[in-house]
């Protein structure tokens, strides 16, 4: 039902005025791909799949299916 109710959100609200998406909070073992805001410290590609593996304020640890591990944003992540 939350995803239903985020895919109309994002339909009905355009987001005007900010440079990155709408943030939505993962949870631990979700599977999310890197967006195109992507901060240069970080280890993966734009597209890269990811698995959260822990949570944070606006941050979340990730690994990718190589056991690479790194911190990103919240606004990193789709």
């Amino acid at each position: 039902m939350k995803k239903l109710l985020w895919k109309l959100l994002k339909i009905i609200d355009d987001n005007w005025g900010y440079t990155t998406p709408l943030q939505e909070r993962f949870h631990i073992g979700c599977k999310c791909k890197i967006s195109n805001y992507k901060t240069e410290h970080t280890k993966f590609e734009i597209g890269e799949i990811v698995c959260i593996i822990e949570t944070g304020r606006y941050d979340y640890l990730v690994q990718n299916n190589d056991g690479v591990k790194c911190v990103v944003y919240q606004f990193e992540l789709n």
